[in-house]
């Protein structure tokens, strides 16, 4: 009985030592014999050069695989493999349709890649361009000028547009026109030669272009002209100026400013070369500016002087103020009223201004040769019954004169 348990005990051992020898072994070949990582291929781009009516060059990036192996091309066009197996990255097509779009396949593959990269894209071969159109040119005076052809035409039937170049810079772009002629004004400098370009330019890619160069010829300005003032007063000044003349004789126009206030009034000219001043501040300052402008094109010239008007209104030639009389408070008619009388009726003058020792006199009755003021406050008359001085301004024709005057003091 012993000896046979100890038999079984020695076989349970054995049997033990088997298994976790066998699981160890088993663990260390799948340590030793790890999985390998799939290769890639980097993605790729394509573009399209050099495309004519009937060819183009189709290039695009490399591709590289991540084990480093060969990579190698497959080129598709509209599905059908027109090359395989190719290690550059570009590949003329030829034997295209003009004016037809062709679909693109570019397939990189390596021997141990998991997968192809693949790009697509499309493009479109040129139509026929537009026929010639000889440009034809117009001088239209002063900067402008009008470009003219006859319009082309499209064997393949595509429209197109027009692109302006003028000295090489791009101007602007047209449509067509379902016209015979077609043209355009366009603003160039005066005195230079340009050259103007037009690209008529098909939907379909393809380009037609034309150019014409001339001269521009200046047109003519007015002269310089110089201005002159005089009689230069308190409210008026007399403006003379040379004639600003014309190169081919045609006429000249004038336009007259003072410190921004056009003369007679907005918009309006003179042929004439002098003109008053009227209505003037005193003791100012005036920028004259006469614009000189010529009458066939517009064209124009300027000139300014300055001037200062006097301090003082001048007197009138024939009326002046023959009395001015202050009645006293107390007096039973026109107490504390200041009354001014004339030399002639001053219907046909405006009155400015009534001073009577430093205060104006806005309320008073008007009489054909004379004024008479309401009653004054207490301070304006004492103030004018101590300096006894005043003047009232008038004005005609646009000139302002100053009358002076004493006062007497009356009480009746």
């Amino acid at each position: 009985m012993d000896n046979k348990y100890s038999d079984m005990k020695h076989l349970f051992n054995s049997l033990s030592l088997f298994f976790v020898l066998l699981a160890i072994g088993c663990s260390s070949s799948e340590t030793e014999e790890p999985t390998a990582e799939a290769v890639t291929l980097t993605s790729l781009d394509v573009e399209f050069q050099e495309v004519t009516q009937t060819s183009a060059k189709v290039s695009w990036t490399r591709s590289t695989a991540s084990d480093g192996s060969t990579v190698s091309y497959n080129l598709y066009i509209d599905d059908g493999l027109i090359a395989e197996n190719l290690s550059l990255t570009e590949y003329t097509v030829e034997e295209l349709q003009g004016n037809t779009v062709y679909y693109v396949r570019v397939v990189a593959k390596a021997e141990n890649a998991a997968e192809n990269s693949v790009v697509q894209s499309d493009f479109r071969t040129l139509g026929t361009p537009p026929s010639s159109f000889p440009l034809s040119y117009r001088d239209n005076g002063c900067g402008l000028v009008h470009i003219f052809w006859d319009s082309p035409t499209v064997p393949d039937g595509s429209d197109y547009a027009y692109y302006v170049y003028i000295n090489g810079e791009y101007e602007e772009a047209y449509s067509s026109y379902d016209t015979e002629e077609v043209g355009f004004n366009f603003l160039v400098a005066e005195g230079e030669e340009h050259t103007i370009k037009v690209v008529a330019r098909s939907f379909s890619g393809a380009e037609t272009a034309e150019e014409i160069t001339f001269f521009h010829e200046a047109c003519p300005v007015p002269a310089d002209f110089e201005i002159s003032v005089s009689n230069i007063t308190g409210s008026s000044a007399t403006l003379s100026w040379t004639p600003a003349t014309m190169a081919d004789g045609s006429e000249v126009y004038y336009f007259v400013a003072a410190n921004g206030v056009s003369y007679p009034a907005p918009h309006t000219f003179t042929y004439d070369t002098d003109y008053e001043l009227t209505y003037l501040e005193r003791d100012t300052t005036y920028e004259v500016v006469i614009q000189a402008k010529a009458v066939d094109n517009n064209k124009t010239k300027e000139s300014t002087v300055t001037f200062t008007t006097t301090s003082e209104y001048p007197e009138h030639p024939t009326i002046s103020v023959i009395e001015a009389t202050l009645y006293a408070p107390g007096s039973a008619f026109f107490g504390g009223q200041l009354n001014v009388e004339f030399s002639e009726s001053l219907n046909n003058f405006d009155i400015g201004k009534w001073v009577a020792a430093g205060f104006e006199i806005q309320n008073y009755t008007f009489n054909p040769t004379s004024i008479s003021s309401n009653v004054l406050s207490t301070e304006m008359y004492n103030t004018l019954a101590d300096a006894k001085t005043g003047y009232v301004w008038i004005e005609e024709n646009g000139t302002v004169y100053q009358l002076d005057y004493t006062v007497t003091i009356e009480t009746n």
